[in-house]
């Protein structure tokens, strides 16, 4: 209390600038007392740890001291913290923070390590991408006056010369903006507007975002070109992966909750990092071809809009997405994926529209009808590697870490099991309609799909001329809901793989690594997507090949779900097991098929 009144006296009627100064020089008279010796060998390219691990020690980029400011006596005052090779970062750190200097690192390179200490109260703090000012965990409130006395940038500037000119013009944070004001205003009517809708979008997870992003843009096509290859043939296949992919999912999700880490990082801690690396890369190829395919389809649904070429709308689609996916939060991107999803509704009503024979759908959908030739089988595989993807598999299990469930583990589970249902069954109820749909309006016609307008005219029995905007609306959200999530979940794999911090919740600069290869994600899939190939066959084939791929990794989560050493006693059950099983025999066959057709010839025909 005397050093707070001591401290007002001499504030004085002092300006902003003088009275940020006099606060810091206070401060820093009782922050240097008694500083260990130790405090003065640290020196800039020391790398630092945080007992909080807000800081992304373990990231692909550590974060380092760029300079060290001292007082006039030579004690260290503050420690100035980077972070980051494209996403930087900087952090001021008061000498209290300091809690161990590490001469001698481990790892026995770079000239030491300085352990500071950050606790959960810090990750507020350090959401901002400016330069951020950590409190002194003893002294915070002056440390915190001068950071609102003057802005983060400038205020860096004061503690390190002490200036006394005034830099700033900006509104002191204790007023608050209109802004703010208008969004306290609105955010209780616009709660009270809707409470139902924001209780849903509460309440729907990943399973869901899963089972619905798996009708991405490159397999709404796929089931199109099945419906208008085999007709109504292939139905009792997509009845067959209902059952397939929910037990694939549901335990991507239990694996998830039990272990709190993701697939590869697993596989890296209990067999190998070489397993973990080919699981890695099965996803990485398979997710470049479907973000191409995806990137062009997002740009074949502008051109049936606009006229413009498909090309020219690719890289500005890549750029959007990539913002959104890097700079938005998980529970934007969540919002974003749900609004778009209501786009698949169209296929539903149309199928009913359409003159469908439901005599012979009812029969194709429970009595199997086997082709063996070659375009049936590319087919079905398409089917499968479009409804039965790694990339989901990858997005459910981390998602699922960052789902807040409450319970018990039991309770969890019954949760993420519903969770999951809703998404996998309402899914490929709308996969079921595509087929329907095309089957019922090309098949019967003896047409093949060929271009977008091609895929577009099976929506002609509900809504005439307007067919190909609907069909371009519905292409294109179904791309924006599926491409950030690939994108992601070949990061979690790298990330993973080398032990890096992963997640769409952390902020760029504390996960760099995983955001580095999300982005080469993307780059490496708009330079795939700009190499002209048919969009119809990119997208066709990219499912091809996902189905020829995905059996190993549905290996891997039998192995894993019934591992006592892994699950403990929340080992998958025999249904999940038998379904497993069942999905792993019928996508071996089906690639076993598809490489005995091609070489064969069939391929080619």
């Amino acid at each position: 209390m005397n050093r707070n009144n001591r401290l007002k006296k001499r504030l004085g009627d002092q300006s902003l600038p003088g009275k940020a100064s006099i606060m810091a020089q206070e401060h820093d008279q009782e922050s240097t007392k008694g500083q260990k010796p130790a405090l003065n060998e640290i020196q800039p390219g020391m790398e630092v740890e945080d007992t909080g691990h807000e800081l992304g020690e373990s990231d692909i980029s550590k974060p380092q001291i760029t300079a060290v400011i001292r007082d006039e006596q030579g004690q260290v005052k503050y420690l100035i913290v980077s972070k980051g090779l494209l996403f930087k970062k900087k952090v001021v750190v008061p000498a209290s923070r300091i809690k161990e200097v590490k001469l001698e690192p481990e790892n026995k390179k770079g000239p030491g390590e300085v352990v500071i200490e950050t606790n959960l109260e810090d990750e507020q703090e350090l959401t901002k991408r400016s330069l951020d000012i950590l409190s002194d965990i003893k002294k915070g409130d002056i440390l915190a006056e001068v950071q609102e006395a003057l802005p983060t940038a400038e205020g860096l500037e004061a503690l390190e010369a002490e200036s006394k000119q005034e830099e700033s013009k900006q509104p002191h944070p204790s007023q608050p903006s209109e802004e703010a004001g208008e969004e306290e205003q609105e955010s209780p009517q616009e709660h009270a507007a809707h409470p139902r809708i924001l209780q849903l979008l509460k309440d729907i997870g990943p399973g869901f975002l899963a089972g619905m992003s798996g009708n991405d843009a490159t397999a709404v096509t796929s089931y199109a070109i099945n419906g208008a290859t085999a007709g109504y043939g292939q139905l009792w296949l997509m009845l067959l992966t209902t059952p397939m992919y929910q037990a694939v999912e549901y335990s991507c999700s239990k694996i998830g909750r039990t272990t709190k880490v993701g697939l590869d990082a697993i596989l890296r801690a209990y067999y190998s990092r070489w397993v973990a690396v080919l699981a890695a890369l099965i996803l990485i190829i398979t997710n470049i071809a479907l973000i191409a395919g995806n990137l062009v389809a997002i740009g074949s649904g502008f051109e049936l809009i606009t006229g413009i070429s498909w090309v020219w709308f690719v890289i500005p689609a890549a750029i959007f997405l990539w913002y959104i996916t890097v700079f938005s939060d998980f529970n934007l991107l969540k919002k974003i994926f749900i609004g778009m999803s209501a786009a698949f509704i169209t296929y539903i009503i149309t199928a009913f529209v359409s003159g469908a024979d439901w005599k012979t759908v009812l029969i194709s959908s429970f009595v199997p009808q086997i082709n063996f030739n070659f375009a049936a089988i590319s087919a079905a595989l398409a089917l499968l590697g479009a409804t039965i993807s790694p990339y989901s598999m990858y997005w459910q299990m981390r998602a699922e870490i960052e789902e807040k469930r409450p319970g018990t583990m039991k309770q969890q589970f019954r949760e993420a099991s519903i969770d999951v249902a809703s998404g996998t069954i309402g899914g490929n109820l709308v996969s079921y309609f595509i087929i329907i749909t095309t089957a019922s309006t090309l098949f019967v016609h003896h047409q093949s799909i060929q271009t977008a307008a091609d895929a577009a005219s099976s929506l002609g029995p509900l809504v005439g001329p307007f067919a190909k905007y609907l069909f371009a609306c519905g292409l294109i959200g179904a791309a924006l809901i599926a491409i950030p999530i690939m994108s992601a979940s070949s990061a979690y794999a790298v990330a993973d793989t080398f032990g890096w911090p992963a997640g769409l919740s952390e902020h760029p600069w504390q996960a760099e690594g995983f955001y580095i290869v999300l982005t080469a994600s993307m780059l490496v899939g708009m330079a795939f997507a700009l190499l002209r190939i048919d969009p119809i066959k990119l997208s066709f084939y990219a499912n091809v090949f996902t189905g020829v791929l995905a059996p190993v990794m549905v290996i891997y989560l039998i192995a894993i779900g019934n591992s006592r050493k892994i699950m403990g006693e929340h080992r998958l059950g025999w249904l999940t097991n038998f379904f497993l099983a069942v999905t792993a025999l019928v996508l071996v066959a089906g690639s076993v098929l598809f490489f005995y057709g091609l070489a064969t010839g069939q391929g080619g025909s």
